[in-house]
């Protein structure tokens, strides 16, 4: 009877190295290649975030047009103040639910998402996403006869991965590694990624409003 050979010892363990090495090898090709979640996140979540300021600012039942009136100057009254679009936080009646004062944003910008748990100025929504609207407010700007009329209503601060790590925008981390990044919107309805998530502005780099602030 014909007895079959195996491998030695040394065969396998000569076996396995070179295994080894083709793994630590081809590891960092696959992983530069495959599809980083957060950043693909990072872009969907500014394209959410655009649609929903754009569509707000543009409905004059939410948020009327007041610079006619206030480059007019109808009011001279020491208290009179002048409502720049989301600096217009006058009570609203939206699909049943009242929005005023300095929430109304962040009311009126949370009806538009899928929530799936939280209060208040911090939610959840159904993809995972965490939103902190608690740096936004309804601010009233005074009547002003020049100078710059868009003053910034605030900021909102996205975890694209909801409460799993690194929870650090890229300022805060030492490595590429991160999944906070703030977007700052301004009462005329312009937005823009925070200076300081330069990765974040790279990877929505596809829409132009980015770095112009349109």
């Amino acid at each position: 009877m014909r007895r079959l050979k195996g491998f030695t010892l040394s065969e396998l363990m000569v076996a396995l190295a070179v295994i080894g090495i083709l793994v630590a090898v081809v590891t960092p090709t696959i992983m530069k290649t495959r599809p980083n979640k957060n950043k693909m996140m990072i872009k969907k979540t500014f394209y959410t975030t655009e649609q929903i300021v754009a569509t707000l600012i543009n409905d004059a039942r939410l948020y009327p047009d007041m610079r006619e009136a206030c480059e007019g100057g109808v009011e001279t009254t020491e208290n009179y103040y002048c409502a720049w679009g989301f600096d217009a936080d006058d009570s609203v009646r939206y699909e049943g639910e009242t929005y005023a004062g300095n929430t109304k944003f962040e009311g009126l910008f949370r009806s538009r998402l899928n929530v799936k748990s939280g209060t208040g100025a911090v939610f959840y929504t159904t993809d995972g996403v965490k939103w902190d609207l608690s740096g936004t407010e309804g601010a009233w700007i005074k009547k002003k006869t020049s100078g710059p009329k868009d003053a910034g209503i605030g900021k909102i601060l996205i975890d694209v991965n909801g409460n799993d790590g690194p929870n650090a925008r890229q300022k805060d981390s030492s490595a590429d590694d991160f999944d906070q990044y703030v977007i700052e919107v301004m009462a005329t309805g312009k937005m823009k990624v925070a200076d300081e998530d330069t990765k974040a502005i790279e990877y929505v780099t596809i829409n132009t409003s980015i770095r112009d602030g349109i």
